[in-house]
């Protein structure tokens, strides 16, 4: 039986970047393989790596499937997204209409954003940063004396809130924020609620988690974890009014996207030192050069690092292994889409 043509559609860098050897290998051992062949990605050149497969694997850098491309892959019956969003990539209805089928990255991706989230939540619940960066978060403004920067932990107590019984909210039942809550799961915590409208109560009891409005969970949570997609929907779904509503102390986390925030409410609350922000995701990227999150002592900022930066990369380009390897031998494709439902391209 002949193997079917895959040929990856990304540049033979990122090739190198989310590939390990040994799923290339297996790759090779299950289709005819045609691998990444240049430095850049083109329309021309996409057109005609993709002529003739009938499987195709695209990533960050690839350009989007145009009708020509289509057109050019008569045969086309999968394609593997070794990376998470393909709202850009494809046109859906195309898709649907061609009976090619869709998968992504996403589970793999959303492991390393919930690790970073979850670590960012554990050393914030210590109080870490505030010995890091020797500011009081009270009201008054001065950083800490020599005695305070030594192992006095007075200035810091009422700052730290640590597991035991607490109360973590998850905002977004998406591949990251339920791989955020297995991880919550392994902590001593009193509960774990979930607002996400697409999820009934009886699927959020089976992912371990207490259904409840937006409002409830912002009231009554110590740590806030977002992990909504990115559409018009979530836009500013984080604002003034539920700001306010978090306790004294709290933490908020946003390694999801910064159009779900707003971003001048949140900076407008954080200047109050009343609460804590780890932001990985702004809107825009990166922050104007005069944003106050770059120095407010209640804020940590970084770069939007949560995702796969580095080795994590190398998970993506197993998934994609998997799901190729499932096709082949005709089982379930772990990450495929359903395209009939919208906010799966978020």
């Amino acid at each position: 039986m002949d193997k079917p043509r895959a040929s990856i559609l990304i540049t033979r860098e990122m090739e190198r970047r989310c590939f390990a050897e040994e799923d290339l290998r297996r790759l090779d051992a299950a289709t005819a393989l045609q691998r990444a062949e240049t430095d850049s990605c083109s329309d021309d050149g996409q057109l005609a790596a993709i002529a003739g497969a009938e499987i195709a694997v695209t990533g960050w850098g690839s350009r989007p499937i145009t009708q020509a491309m289509l057109d050019a892959a008569t045969g086309l019956k999968l394609l593997c997204h070794s990376a998470g969003s393909v709202k850009s990539l494809i046109d859906a209805e195309q898709f649907l209409r061609r009976g090619i089928r869709v998968c992504t990255a996403r589970q793999a991706l959303a492991v390393g954003v919930a690790e970073f989230a979850f670590g960012m939540m554990l050393v914030s619940m210590k109080g870490v940063w505030w010995k890091v960066r020797g500011a009081t978060w009270s009201t008054a403004e001065g950083g800490c004396t020599t005695a305070q920067r030594k192992w006095d932990r007075s200035a810091m107590i009422e700052w730290i809130r640590e597991p035991y019984g607490a109360t973590v909210g998850i905002i977004g039942a998406s591949n990251v924020g339920r791989e955020m809550i297995r991880l919550c799961k392994t902590l001593s915590l009193a509960a774990i609620l979930l607002y996400d409208p697409y999820v009934s109560e009886a699927e959020a009891r089976d992912l371990g988690t207490a259904k409840v409005d937006l409002d409830e969970l912002m009231r009554r949570s110590d740590v806030v974890s977002l992990h909504t997609p990115a559409t018009e929907e979530c836009r500013h779904l984080i604002d003034a009014r539920n700001l306010a509503l978090l306790k004294d102390h709290a933490i908020f986390i946003n390694t999801a996207r910064g159009m779900c925030v707003d971003e001048q409410a949140l900076i407008a609350e954080l200047e109050k030192r009343r609460i804590l922000a780890c932001i990985d995701v702004t809107d825009p990227e990166p922050p104007a050069e005069d944003s106050p999150l770059y120095k407010l002592p209640n804020c940590i900022l970084t770069p939007h690092i949560a995702g796969a930066v580095k080795e994590n990369t190398f998970r993506q380009g197993r998934l994609v292994a998997d799901q190729i390897e499932a096709y082949v031998r005709g089982t379930v494709l772990r990450g495929e889409l359903d395209l009939k439902r919208h906010h799966v391209f978020a």
